[in-house]
């Protein structure tokens, strides 16, 4: 009973503080997808009750209706049309996939024999031009190119990591030392001024993007593990770490929010205030289906009726 009636008091006064933004001439809309979270759920119940009152705010109508569109309609940033359909992208992510493929051990020890290794080594090397040709042609930006290159130069040297057939009779090699800090370290910092200004950037390409994060963010956790900050030994060198992995983290999460579609807030009405009995596994279920651009598209014509039945019967209870 006591859940509910916070329920009830928090949906009071989330209309309240809206009504009076309202009034002010505020824009609720961004009011409610800003600031920290119990503001926005706050403010986000307060608009929701006043929409289903039949008051829409300046801003409300228009928001609403560019978020009802389905996610795969929404315009992405730049189109990746023409970039899908260049010969020399399709080159890049074939060359990509299968080195990729033999870089992380999935086609064994000995994946090739010298001549296939030669042939993906080539493939690589016509990878890397076809960048610069898609660049030129303004099909990808320069950051973007820039991280293209240097995974493709990194993927090269897996491959040269891995032996051919001819060499499985030979034992003697020496072992290189585990250092996945100072290798995570060394990737980021290299990275760091691109990926940054792919950050700030205003053109940003879906697939492209979507490919050079992937071990960005693999160094990203690398280095937030303690076994790997243990590496270095000096205050300086530690703190250099953590400076690198915090400044790549923000410019990721940046270039997140730019190509990933943004759920409206009030979707949050569908996580009920009076339910105790919600476990803490039901709720982050529930808020990990909401934060899925695809589930909560599909989701958006219930949300928005269900939202309004919520508040009428929080309206009612109180």
């Amino acid at each position: 009973m006591a859940v509910r009636a916070m329920g009830i008091v928090l949906v009071v006064a989330g209309f309240a503080i809206a009504l009076l933004l309202a009034i002010l001439g505020f824009d609720l809309v961004r009011a409610c997808r800003t600031g920290p979270r119990w503001k926005r759920r706050l403010i986000g119940a307060g608009l929701v009750l006043l929409m289903a009152l039949g008051f829409a705010p300046a801003g409300v109508s228009a928001a609403a209706a560019e978020e009802s569109k389905p996610a795969a309609s929404a315009a992405p940033a730049t189109s990746d049309k023409g970039l899908a359909e260049a010969k020399g992208w399709k080159r890049i992510v074939a060359a990509w996939n299968e080195a990729k493929e033999i870089a992380s051990g999935k086609r064994g020890d000995y994946p090739f024999d010298e001549k296939g290794q030669k042939q993906i080594l080539q493939n690589l090397l016509v990878a890397q031009a076809d960048v610069k040709t898609l660049q030129k042609a303004q099909l990808v930006t320069e950051p973007e190119a820039g991280l293209l290159i240097k995974d493709l130069d990194l993927l090269a040297a897996g491959v040269r990591a891995k032996r051919p057939t001819e060499a499985q009779s030979i034992t003697c090699y020496w072992p290189a030392p585990l250092r996945p800090g100072h290798d995570s370290l060394q990737r980021l910092s290299d990275r760091l001024p691109l990926l940054e200004k792919l950050a700030a950037s205003e053109t940003l390409h879906r697939e492209v993007v979507e490919k050079v994060l992937v071990s960005i963010e693999a160094d990203i956790q690398t280095l937030a593990k303690e076994e790997s900050l243990k590496e270095f030994s000096k205050a300086e060198e530690r703190e250099k770490a953590e400076k690198t992995r915090e400044a790549a983290r923000a410019a990721v999460l940046r270039i997140r929010e730019h190509i990933t579609p943004r759920v409206m807030c009030y979707y949050l009405m569908l996580i009920p205030l009076h339910e105790p009995e919600l476990t803490q596994e039901q709720s982050a279920a529930r808020l990990k289906i909401l934060e899925t651009p695809a589930s909560a598209a599909a989701l958006r014509p219930d949300v928005l009726r269900q939202a309004a039945v919520n508040a009428r019967t929080e309206q009612e209870q109180s």
